[in-house]
């Protein structure tokens, strides 16, 4: 079984903008016939838990989730995150397969 976790930029993004991009991805990659892993949903889950959280929160729990992947899926722009750089660095030191997602249009 395939199970993908998306990695991209957020932060610099309209927040309905990089949910778009993330939910497009997630859908592409389900339509393929994989699970897939929303970080945008564990952002959710993480505010609910801990209102304040700080960004090693969240990359705590991203990484956590990526421990549970097969493949990692770096949207287009991912090369100016520093949080996607480290979920790569992650994946790569798990074995995991990386594969590219280009956003319909281009980055937005």
């Amino acid at each position: 079984m395939i199970i993908v976790y998306l990695s991209g930029k957020m932060t610099g993004f309209d927040e309905s903008v990089y949910k778009e991009n993330f939910r497009n991805a997630e859908l592409f990659y389900r339509a393929c016939g994989y699970e897939v892993v929303n970080p945008c949903n564990i952002s959710e889950i993480v505010l609910k838990k801990k209102p304040n959280a700080s960004y090693e929160d969240f990359m705590r729990e991203d990484f956590k989730a990526i421990s549970g992947c097969t493949h990692i899926a770096l949207l287009e722009g991912w090369e100016s995150s520093p949080g996607a750089k480290r979920e790569r660095a992650e994946a790569e030191r798990l074995g995991l397969e990386i594969m590219f997602y280009k956003t319909i249009g281009g980055e937005k």
